[in-house]
């Protein structure tokens, strides 16, 4: 599984993406180049755009250049705004040069550049996940879809299943610790999202364990919150009790899914066992108070 990383450099090293320019050839991508070593990123952009409509548009340098410059300003002058068209402008000028170096002469600056601009992404859709809403993972999969696009050039063997199966978890993740918050007396649109969240994952394949395990645990713990939520309430505990059960007969079945994706993980057994006793003592108001307990995560 792909780890996220912090994507943010500081100016020095975004600088060091621009070492020997005495290969730029056209008169206006040199002057561009001037212009950016001063970092003076706005005028260079006037100019290197001046020469994408010349004949120099035909170089891939004046591509890469116009990249490197797009690039500095979404880092200097936007503050990575996730929302920077500069971002945006800067991956396609960079995907134009990779049209056009047959060569290969600026791979190494190319591909940097690049993977500078995948990271920015998969921290967005990291961020974008604390923002997200019940049913709403919008921005956080269409940077995750930006950074995929961007790999599978730098890489086109790249798989992108455990990134996505990463940000389905974390999304839901996000929706159970709000429906813990604020749906603690019955299951609502956060606890549904978890749920529909961790089922994606589990689809996909990787990490398909913890994504069972994880969503039937927070199943389980969902009923033990809404029963002990009726305990001050002697004509609401039995109500309460029933629609525990619910909950608990889903996180069994889903306990049971968890071991057979991994039979030798022995959080899975441990839980089923906590969740059967559960259920064994549905009827039993009195041994749930006192037994009842949360299941801690995997």
């Amino acid at each position: 599984m792909s780890r996220w990383i912090s994507a943010i450099l500081p100016l020095v090293v975004a600088l060091a993406l621009l070492p020997g320019w005495s290969w730029a050839q056209g008169p206006l991508t040199r002057q561009a180049v001037a212009l950016a070593e001063d970092e003076r990123f706005e005028e260079a952009e006037a100019i290197i755009e001046r020469a994408l409509n010349t004949a120099e548009a035909g170089d891939a340098t004046a591509w890469y250049v116009h990249a490197f410059i797009e690039k500095s300003l979404f880092v200097v002058r936007d503050g990575r705004n996730p929302d920077s068209p500069s971002r945006v402008a800067a991956t396609r000028s960079a995907l134009e040069c990779t049209r056009l170096d047959g060569s290969g002469e600026l791979e190494d600056k190319r591909t940097a550049l690049l993977t500078f601009l995948a990271d920015t992404h998969l921290e967005d859709a990291r961020d974008a996940v604390r923002t997200s809403r019940p049913g709403d993972g919008t921005r956080a999969h269409a940077h995750l879809e930006a950074h995929a696009a961007i790999q599978r050039v730098l890489d086109p063997s790249w798989d992108p299943e455990p990134d996505a199966v990463l940000l389905d978890q974390m999304l839901a993740e996000h929706a159970f610790a709000q429906a813990e918050e604020k749906e603690r007396s019955g299951a609502g649109p956060w606890f549904d999202w978890g749920r529909t969240c961790y089922k994606r994952a589990a689809l996909r394949g990787p990490d398909r364990f913890r994504s069972l395990f994880n969503l039937a645990v927070h199943t389980y713990n969902q009923g033990v919150r809404q029963f002990k939520a009726s305990e001050g309430d002697l004509d609401a505990a039995d109500s309460a009790l029933r629609d525990a059960s619910v909950l608990w007969n889903l996180a069994a079945t889903g306990l049971e899914q968890a071991i057979q994706a991994d039979s030798d993980r022995a959080a899975g057994y441990e839980a089923l066992a906590v969740v059967s006793e559960a259920l064994l003592n549905r009827d039993r108001v009195e041994w749930c108070r006192t037994h009842l307990a949360e299941l801690g995560g995997g």
